[in-house]
């Protein structure tokens, strides 16, 4: 029996059309062949469904993973992008500001030091904690791909005053404030970069003002500013000093000094002294050396500049002259627990130097 769609009339199989509403009856081929469209459909439906799903998630990956941020990040820093660099830097400490001057604090080293990008990317495919800028996942994207973005190591600025009521400031930004001389201070959080960093005090009841250029970066995540400008004249006018006063290193490869000026009662120039006194290199922990950094050092400069990458992880030499040499130096701290590991740059600049003593 055939049970009509419409009517529900009940008519022989040998029925082509309803006895009752004359409506066309569903034959036995037409319901397998149905049966068979529908058994060949579902699994290529679902096919097409897994190939949609794959190939989202390779589009996603490819705009939003975390090769694919590193990538968008490298580039942004050699094109100079500061959109895509606000974008993308996303602090986890929410107390370093991202903006238009901490950018471009971190573009003019970029700019004054090629080869950092390439330090700044292996630190991100190999996600160290320890480096300028690492990775991090915030939150997901349309709830399902995790949301990758470039969170950037804080730097604090450490300051000693050499006179009274000093005011520190960045791009004419008040930083801070010190009241008394010989307090030290710090500040910050900062992102890493080339930051042009003012101090104003009073030394014997005048006014001075210097301008220093502040390499912040490196793996220390610390650095000691030191004005020395400021400093030479307290000492030539018989302010009390203190000698100790660490001395800003230099990260910066050919930089031309800075020049900085003292404010009495007109404005003098006043040439900026060697901020690299204490390395042979100060930067050899930081980027790849190439031949042109080594140029002009003497055999004797060329063994220092290789044991001072050591140094700065406080190995201890075996060697009398090395350990009393380096022993000498401020920024010099032994470590006996000190187990060899070093980044890629810095066993490429050992390497280096020594081909070339």
């Amino acid at each position: 029996m055939k049970k009509c769609p419409i009517c529900n009339e009940m008519n022989t199989k040998q029925q082509e059309y309803c006895t009752n509403c004359k409506a066309l009856l569903a034959s036995r081929y037409s319901n397998k062949k149905r049966s068979l469209l529908k058994t060949l459909l579902s699994p290529i439906v679902l096919i097409v469904v897994v190939l949609v799903a794959i190939t989202s998630y390779y589009l996603m990956e490819n705009k939003y993973g975390r090769h694919a941020i590193t990538e968008q990040f490298i580039s942004a820093l050699i094109e100079q992008d500061q959109d895509a660099l606000h974008e993308l830097i996303v602090p986890k400490d929410s107390r370093i500001s991202i903006d238009g001057e901490s950018i471009q604090a971190l573009l003019t080293l970029v700019e004054k030091n090629p080869s950092i990008v390439q330090v700044i990317e292996n630190n991100l495919q190999e996600n160290t904690d320890d480096g300028m800028f690492s990775m991090r996942v915030a939150g997901k994207r349309f709830g399902l791909f995790s949301r990758y973005t470039i969170n950037p190591a804080g730097y604090i600025l450490k300051v000693k005053s050499i006179g009274e009521e000093t005011v520190l400031s960045i791009h004419d930004t008040e930083m801070g404030y010190i009241k008394k001389s010989k307090e030290q201070a710090e500040f910050g959080p900062y992102m890493a970069g080339i930051y042009p960093i003012k101090m104003t005090t009073t030394v014997n009841d005048e006014s001075v003002r210097e301008e220093i250029q502040a390499n912040v970066f490196g793996a220390k995540q610390s650095v000691h500013l030191t004005f020395d400008s400021i400093k030479e004249l307290a000492v030539a006018t018989n302010v009390e000093t203190d000698n100790d006063l660490p001395v800003v290193q230099n990260d910066v490869p050919k930089e031309e000094p800075v020049e900085t000026v003292i404010v009495k009662e007109v404005i003098k120039e006043v040439p900026a002294g060697d901020s690299n006194e204490h390395f042979i290199i100060s930067y050899s922990g930081d980027v790849f050396l190439d031949e042109s950094d080594l140029k002009g050092l003497s055999k004797d400069d060329l063994r220092l500049a290789r044991n001072e990458i050591y140094a700065r992880h406080g190995y201890v030499f075996q060697s009398k002259e090395l350990q009393n040499y380096f022993g000498s130096q401020s920024w010099y701290e032994p470590n006996p627990s000190f187990d060899g590991k070093m980044t890629k740059w810095e066993k490429h600049n050992i390497e280096l130097i020594k081909s070339l003593e």
